[in-house]
């Protein structure tokens, strides 16, 4: 019997192959690309998921109050842990970590000549800790291990790096320089890290080494919070962070009185860290989203199946007949229909894995990272795609199979079925409306995605950006200062520079931000709002081109002594006009007082998801972290290369690290972009979908009225009259399908614009111009086939039957 029904199928699927290569192709491409966004979001769930302790691991967190609500931040105090461990012994472990971005490590004698070798590993996570820290996250170790990273100058690394710097695994004992400057012994080498961690540091040194390494004491007060400095905690199953939030108070008032009602530390646990959009973390609305819109993928392609099928029921009316009058009960019949689906499904599965492992390859080169995993066949994954494979059988296969199963033998033999009895055109208008609906609602969001990010990308921001380069600078703390002047000497005598500034952060929106509790002028208590604070020298006004409303700029001074605020900070302060701050002091905590000599037109010193909010900017030459040139347009290629050998010659020991103040900006808005990819993708896809299953449905319907069209033109009907038979049901399903997703995209385009502080409105434009595209798509994919049938000879139609 199985033999036979897969024979019958074989024979069925080659003698209809236009149909059986529309239902395989789009059924591979849907659940294909469904298969991406699918793994992407099990991926994300399942990060962090495989440590021992997973369930009971938190962080503590920093939450400062302001006028303006509160502000989050991933970082503590440096000497958080040890007051906390001093008073919560329901604490079985704790580990301090301070982060090391773009680490960069000198190996001392790795050539003949004994000359150093130098490595940045501008993607390698790096940082601090403790032994401690090997308690709560799993690691494997290759050889040592942590036990010695209490000592100072001690370092463990991961298996790749260890080849790559020292060229084995079997590198114990070896000396590296961290940044070119502290010497660090390796303990330790512990195996790769899978992808599905948010905490895969490669190279990992103990914390008794940041003062040498900082040039500077840990800070032993509470006022100094860094984003960078993290605190993990292993509690015993018996302390929540209900316990802690009880407990919070007390901590407070013995650790950090004098900010008692304006800082908390929040406990979170590692289950949620990843999904907290606060400290960088995905967003659970994009996952979401992303997931729909798989489904949307894969209901697409079985509506292509369900529609194609049923339309073919005509066709395969008298085999149902003899089958039935042959004995075949209705059983037997689903079992054979249901069988043929599976057998299509099947093919269209490793057409989906193909167009699945291709997809993520090109994930990999063109989304910024967004699919930068490896994914994992294991028995789960299997059964995964087994029960996804069943879901679209099913989905795909029961209603046409029970039409074709219905049919009455009586009037399937005598070829009396009509279209309605052969699952009926309200049912496949339904289908065809839900397709066009699903496709018209991406077309909506990549048309809002695109005009959202088109609007960040030219906005008048309020400061120049273009031809602007931003150089780091080494830790100032491990410089001679009097090298930042010969760097700016020699710098500005290349003549494709033409502007130069030094300054703690760079360019505005560089996303680094500081924030500090300020008194103004003779008044008592420290305000209650926390402005942003920058560090910049007497050419960072003109250089950025930043406009002046009151006052003048900051005189050349390497020490504080005077500053400029913004309007929003004179707002703040209570007074509508600029002037009347002018004169008047700032004072911060352990500083000199600084005078306000000039305030600044608002800009968007942050990314535009943030309002512009109070800041004051004023001279001091230690805190400085950059340099920005402004550099002549044109080929940038020589100019770079003459400065980075300045920057050698000057820092040796350092990378020339560089980037464009544009680029810079534009990395604030990846998810948007990643996200305007994805969604133009998969629209595309989706319509693609859609419009070969319309080209199914077309063909069948020309062939099914393919006499009525000759009779229509014996009786003078012209080929525009015909045309516009084919074309009027499917203009009339496309509009309806638009009346059912316009509301839709609408509330969902305008709920995820609101993440951001300037955005567009979403236009009525926007909508028309998805119904067009649909429509036009639409008609090109049926004119051919309209085209053609209303061109044929009458003569040959009137025969056709």
């Amino acid at each position: 019997m199985l033999r036979s029904y897969l024979t019958i199928a074989l024979r069925t699927l080659r003698r209809n192959r236009l149909y059986t290569l529309i239902n395989v192709t789009g059924l591979g491409l849907g659940i294909g690309c469904a298969l991406l966004l699918f793994a992407l979001v099990r991926y994300h769930y399942r990060t962090d998921t495989h440590h021992q302790h997973y369930d009971r691991i938190y962080q503590f967190t920093s939450s400062f109050k302001t006028s303006d609500g509160e502000m989050q931040s991933p970082g503590v105090p440096e000497r958080f842990g040890d007051a906390l461990q001093l008073d919560h012994p329901e604490i079985e472990a704790l580990a301090m970590i301070e982060e090391w971005e773009e680490p960069m490590v000198v190996v001392p004698g790795q050539t003949k000549d004994g000359a150093e070798t130098k490595f940045r590993e501008a993607d390698a996570k790096a940082a601090f800790t403790t032994p401690t820290y090997f308690k709560l996250f799993d690691y494997t170790w290759l050889s040592g291990g942590p036990a010695s990273l209490n000592e100072p100058g001690t370092v463990v690394l991961s298996a790749k790096l260890a080849r790559k710097f020292l060229g084995s695994t079997d590198a114990l004992g070896r000396v590296l320089k961290l940044d070119g400057h502290t010497l660090a012994r390796v303990v330790g080498v512990f195996a790769d890290y899978a992808d599905n961690t948010d905490y895969a540091y490669e190279i990992i040194g103990s914390r008794a080494t940041l003062p040498d390494f900082l040039g500077r004491p840990l800070n032993d007060n509470f006022k100094n919070t860094n984003s960078s400095t993290h605190c993990f905690v292993l509690l015993n199953d018996r302390y929540t962070p209900a316990n802690w939030n009880r407990d919070m108070v007390a901590f407070l008032k013995k650790h950090n009185p004098d900010n008692l009602t304006i800082t908390t530390y929040p406990l979170h646990p590692l289950r949620d860290l990843h999904f907290n959009t606060e400290f960088g973390g995905v967003s659970k609305n994009l996952l979401a989203s992303l997931f729909v819109i798989g489904l949307f993928l894969v209901i697409t392609a079985s509506i292509n199946f369900v529609n194609l099928a049923t339309a073919q029921a005509l066709n395969r009316s008298r085999e149902v007949g003899v089958r039935k009058v042959l004995g075949s009960t209705r059983q037997q019949l689903l079992g054979q229909f249901m069988g043929e689906t599976t057998l299509i499904v099947g093919l269209a599965m490793v057409l989906a894995l193909l167009v699945f492992n291709y997809g993520l390859s090109l994930a990999h080169t063109y989304l910024h990272g967004a699919f930068r995993f490896t994914f994992y066949f294991s028995p789960s994954v299997v059964g995964w795609l087994l029960l996804l494979m069943v879901g679209v059988v099913l989905l795909s296969g029961v209603y046409p199979a029970l039409v074709l199963a219905g049919f009455k033998p009586i009037v399937a033999l005598a070829g009396r079925l009509t279209t309605q009895q052969a699952g009926g055109f309200s049912i496949r208008r339904g289908l065809v409306v839900t397709q066009f609906a699903i496709s018209q609602m991406l077309i909506i969001g990549l048309i809002v995605v695109a005009s959202q990010l088109h609007y960040v990308q030219t906005k008048d921001l309020g400061f120049r950006k273009e031809a602007l380069l931003t150089v780091r600078l080494p830790s100032v703390q491990r410089q001679d200062l009097s090298k930042m002047s010969t760097f700016r000497n020699l710098a500005t005598a290349l003549p494709e520079v033409t502007g130069f500034s030094y300054s703690m952060s760079g360019a505005p929106q560089s996303g680094w931000r500081s924030t500090t509790s300020v008194r103004f002028d003779t008044r008592p208590d420290e305000e209650k709002f926390s402005p942003q604070q920058t560090w910049i020298d007497d050419q960072y006004v003109p250089l950025f081109g930043l406009k002046l409303v009151a006052g003048r700029n900051l005189t050349p001074s390497d020490t504080i002594r005077e500053a400029l605020v913004n309007e929003t900070m004179v707002r703040k302060l209570g007074y509508r006009d600029p002037a009347q701050v002018l004169g008047k002091f700032l004072r911060k905590e352990g500083y000199a007082p600084m005078t306000i000599v000039g305030v600044l037109k608002d800009y968007n010193e942050n990314d535009l998801k943030t309002p512009i909010g109070p800041s004051f900017f004023t001279t001091n030459s230690p805190n400085y972290y950059s340099a920005s040139l402004q550099l002549q347009t044109g080929n940038y290629q020589r100019v770079l290369a003459q400065l980075e050998a300045i920057y050698n010659r000057l820092y040796p020991a350092n990378y020339f690290i560089h980037e464009f103040v544009d680029d810079q900006i534009q990395k604030n808005y990846q998810e948007e972009l990643t996200m305007g990819r994805l969604v133009n993708f998969f629209a595309a896809i989706a319509l693609l979908i859609g419009c070969m299953g319309l080209y199914g449905l077309i063909l069948f319907m020309v062939n099914q009225r393919t006499k009525e069209i000759g009779v229509r033109k014996v009786l003078g009907a012209s080929v525009s009259s015909i045309l516009w038979l084919f074309s009027r049901e499917f203009a009339r399903l496309i509009l309806v399908a638009f009346v059912v997703a316009a509301p839709v995209a609408w509330w969902v385009m305008t709920h995820w614009l609101e993440s951001f502080q300037y955005r567009i409105d979403v236009e009525p434009s926007m909508f028309v111009v998805a119904l067009l595209a649909t429509v036009v798509v639409a008609a090109v994919t049926v004119s051919y086939q309209s085209l053609r049938a209303a061109l044929m000879n009458p003569v040959k139609s009137l025969r056709s039957e």
